[in-house]
């Protein structure tokens, strides 16, 4: 609501009143002396910066602001992009990387949804009451979201000269005085004002003259301003309620109450009695975390995740390393395939010792004529043909 909606709305102000400055008469200005006439160019610029109200006491209130409001609300938007750039620069990559694979998958009902039931669970097991930083860190965006707040409303009631955190209030039922313009809308940004120049200006020659102005983007002024007040007043009350309700999730009773979910057809146990053993099992910040998780999942998820974060015995069953299991030595993580290709290394597609048939070897040995021809055993070859070349043996 204050980088996506705010952030844009006051951009968009900037944008409409900078488009009628430049597109259209922002004043008009008439002498008593000449009241047909136009004044110079030079008179209706310093009448642009000083124009003024005549107030009732006699005093002078000078619309100071008519000339720059436009960069006033160009300036806002900058601060309220503040809360963003820091909100960014806070992130947890891994919780943010998870709940955006939720977000992404949370309309399928398929295998994918137990999928992700079965990553958040990993991810929550071996992550488990190491996220209070994150619920602090969320929190203190809150907390500086609700100081821009503040700061927005006191730098337009600044601005306007001590009428704007009033101006809904006071300007309400909104009877408009289209004679006099008597009512508080009128007086904040009246549509008709004086301009004076006298000696001090050093344009006309050492004479005092007034003229009369209509400021005519004043019309859009008390449309826009009335629509910003209300739009702060509801952001600032709803930033007020969230902080209060993640002050009330350190409430046990609080905590139950989010993470509770719809019992499935084929559940058995207690819903609450669950969630009451998830609570004992998790901090704040892991609390907060399943609360966000809650809102991608189906009930049905849901409640099987909790299942598997309600075993009072959680940190006794998580997976420790097996040693029967131990990771291989070094020589043998390289595969067969990405030995290095070397001359010794190469071997033939046939086995280099072919097994000897035990009938044929008893017939050759039983045979004279064979031995005499060959004396020797017929497996004790030479040692040159012995192994390398025995390819070309066979």
């Amino acid at each position: 609501m204050h980088y996506r909606w705010t952030f844009c709305i006051m951009l968009g102000g900037f944008l409409t009143v900078w488009y009628s400055w430049y597109y259209r008469d922002v004043i008009t200005c008439v002498s008593h002396f000449n009241a047909e006439t136009q004044v110079r160019l030079d008179y209706i610029n310093i009448c642009l910066s000083y124009p003024y109200v005549q107030e009732e006491e006699g005093a002078r209130r000078y619309l100071l602001f008519y000339r720059w409001i436009s960069w006033s609300l160009l300036v806002l938007a900058g601060v309220y992009y503040i809360p963003r750039k820091v909100s960014k620069s806070f992130d947890n990559a891994r919780c943010k990387k998870l709940l955006e694979d939720l977000a992404a998958n949370a309309h399928r009902y398929d295998q994918a949804e137990r999928e992700l039931v079965e990553r958040a669970a990993r991810y929550i097991l071996f992550n488990l009451k190491t996220h209070n930083g994150l619920y602090w860190k969320f929190f203190s965006v809150n907390l500086l979201a609700l100081v821009v707040d503040v700061f927005a409303m006191q730098y337009l009631d600044f601005i306007l000269q001590g009428r704007f955190i009033q101006y809904g209030f006071r300007a309400y039922p909104f009877d408009r005085d289209p004679q006099r313009f008597t009512d508080y809308m009128s007086q904040t940004f009246p549509p008709f004002a004086l301009c004076e120049l006298s000696t001090e200006n050093q344009l006309v020659n050492k004479r005092t003259e007034v003229f009369g102005c209509h400021l005519t983007i004043m019309e859009l002024y008390e449309k826009l301003f009335l629509g910003l007040w209300l739009w702060l007043i509801v952001l600032a009350f709803i930033t007020c309620c969230y902080i209060i309700f993640l002050f009330a999730m350190w409430l046990p009773c609080m905590s139950v109450y989010l993470l509770r979910t719809a019992k499935p057809a084929h559940a058995n146990d207690n819903v609450r009695a669950m969630v009451s053993k998830v609570c004992k099992n998790c901090k704040i910040g892991d609390i907060y975390l399943l609360y966000r998780i809650k809102g991608h999942l189906s009930h049905a998820r849901f409640y099987e995740l909790m299942t598997r974060l309600s075993d009072p015995n959680l940190f006794n069953k998580q997976v420790v390393g097996n040693p029967a299991t131990a990771a291989p030595d070094a020589k043998d993580k390289v595969p067969p395939n990405k030995q290095p290709d070397t001359l010794r290394n190469r071997r033939p597609n046939v086995p280099q010792d072919p097994p000897i048939n035990p009938d044929y070897l008893h017939q050759l040995l039983t045979n004279p004529e064979m031995m005499s021809r060959n004396p020797q055993h017929p497996d004790q070859r030479t040692p040159l043909l012995k192994k390398n070349t025995s390819i070309l043996i066979e």
